[in-house]
């Protein structure tokens, strides 16, 4: 193996002509430097000496670079002085309330402040959530200022409301910048971008570009785009194949879905008594696994498996298989499949309620969780299917789930089901509901439980819309029941986070 020569170093050189002196020695050569002003005399040489002074101190040969430009173009205006305050504040001890602030900037057409950006840009890097957020506070100067480290690189791949499709760009960009064309194009025009990805898809090398390039496909998706997706059903990245079914899910009037209907009458039916029967998915059936976007086992398989075919193929197939399948409404099914304690089958239907967003079963569970008896929708919030319950709610308006949760907890409730139950509640809230919660703080018990009375304060200081904090009391309600201290710091820490948020929104409107 041969050893690399070391880098040149012209500091001997220039060491022994300044000993000698210039005027008897010329000045060396020094090729391993920049250029310098000077070519000859003693200039030259102390010019010489100190670029390879710092050189030396540094450890790399300094260079001259080109200039960078600093204008990237047109851009938003720039938020105002109160609002770049309020910036600091919660970058230094609020960090909870920055997504909030950037969704505000986005919406008001403003971009966050370019001194702060850096920090911005660092918070998306280690915060995935936030990225586009940020992609969308930033503005040009932002994505500018994302190609000087690759740690902000992500910001390149976001889209821009402002993209505008370029044919150049989608041919020879970065994977980032043609994610952003194909973007853009189906934004304006679906069917030729999907014509364009299907031109390219068999020559896509990186799975991952590949799955970048699918997810433009949400944007504009419809019907015409079953036959692409599932050529991607096909595909050997398991991330591609995953979001390619979770696309088609939203197409339930597809071939796609038509199949899994199919298999999921393949396996289940009437019970005796009202019941449902299901019968295990076995791995060697037609067409189910790769229409399920699993991969084949390479041998036994276990209960773990099995459950997991059941389990994806519930999620996915449209829930109108259930009523047909079982001549009733939805509440009916959902009775059946509870009579018949199956608690993997009852647990896979209601994650698909979730992630279909079908608000006419959402309203079907919690309706029989709410029904019968008035704590059972408690009950399940802290229970086994605490999980459940939020996607649930999530799916209804926001006045409905409001006034549902209301009738769910009264004074009898304990501390730790208020707080269980209210956790799996999106805001914002009503105002009827925040009154409902404060003056169940005021209640008995939370002096036994002061981490509990914390965490519902800080639920409301979250969720309750700011504008409703002077009607709040200005005192912790019912104080002697708290025993004040911790929790009395608390609820004033609510309210002061209230108080902060309403002035963030007026800055930003």
């Amino acid at each position: 193996m041969t050893t690399p020569s070391p880098a040149p170093d012209s500091w001997d050189l220039l060491v022994s002509a300044a000993l000698v002196g210039t005027a008897r020695r010329a000045v060396p050569e020094t090729p391993d430097l920049p250029a310098t002003g000077e070519s000859e005399g003693a200039a030259a040489l102390l010019d010489r000496a100190a670029l390879a002074t710092v050189r030396r101190l540094a450890g790399y040969t300094p260079a001259r670079v080109d200039p960078i430009d600093p204008d990237p173009g047109p851009d938003l205006p720039e938020v105002g002085e109160q609002a770049v305050r309020r910036l600091e504040a919660i970058l230094a001890d609020r960090s909870e309330l920055l997504p909030e602030w950037l969704e505000l900037v986005a919406a008001a057409g403003l971009r966050a402040p370019a001194e702060h950006l850096p920090a911005l840009l660092d918070r998306g890097a280690r915060d995935s959530a936030l990225r586009s957020a940020v992609a969308a506070a930033g503005g040009s100067r932002g994505r500018w200022l994302a190609r000087f480290d690759p740690d902000w690189a992500y910001l390149l791949t976001e889209s821009d409301p402002a993209d505008v499709f370029d044919e150049d760009t989608w041919l020879h960009g970065t994977e980032g910048e043609r994610r952003r064309m194909l973007g853009a194009l189906r934004a304006a025009d679906p069917a030729r971008g999907r014509e364009l990805l299907a031109a390219v898809w068999p020559d896509l090398r990186k799975a991952e570009l590949r799955r970048r390039l699918l997810e433009a496909m949400e944007t504009g998706l419809g019907p015409e785009d079953a036959d692409l997706l599932e050529t991607a059903l096909d595909d050997k990245g398991a991330n591609v194949r995953g979001l390619a079914l979770s696309l088609l899910t939203r197409l339930p009037h597809s071939a796609h879905a038509d199949r899994l209907r199919d298999h999921v009458r393949a396996h289940a039916g009437p019970g005796p008594k009202d019941t449902v029967v299901v019968t295990p998915v076995e791995p060697d059936e037609a067409g189910l696994l790769r229409d399920l976007a699993l991969a084949r086992p390479t041998g036994e398989i276990g209960l773990r498996e099995r459950s997991e075919y059941l389990w994806t193929l519930v999620t996915r197939t449209p829930l109108d298989v259930w009523t047909d399948l079982l001549g009733t409404d939805p509440a009916g099914v959902l009775e059946r499949v509870a009579r018949s304690g199956d608690d993997e089958l009852h647990d896979a239907l209601l994650n698909a309620i979730g992630v279909q967003e079908d608000a006419v079963w959402a309203r079907a569970a919690l309706g029989l969780l709410e029904g019968r008896v008035t704590d059972r929708m408690v009950k399940a919030a802290r229970g086994r299917r605490s999980l459940q319950l939020e996607p649930l709610l999530r799916v209804l308006p926001v006045g409905e789930r409001c006034a549902l949760v209301e009738r769910s907890f009264g004074p009898g409730t304990g501390t730790r089901d208020v707080w269980s139950l209210l956790n799996a509640v999106p805001g914002p809230w009503t105002a009827k509901l925040v009154h409902q919660v404060v003056d169940r703080l005021g209640g008995k018990g939370w002096d036994r439980d002061q981490g509990g009375y914390r965490s519902v304060c800080l639920l409301v200081a979250e969720r309750t819309p700011p504008e409703l904090v002077d009607d709040l009391p200005r005192e912790t309600p019912n104080l002697a029941a708290v025993g004040g201290g911790p929790s009395d710091h608390a609820y004033q820490s609510l309210l002061n986070t209230l108080r902060f948020r309403l002035d963030m929104h007026k800055e930003l409107v």
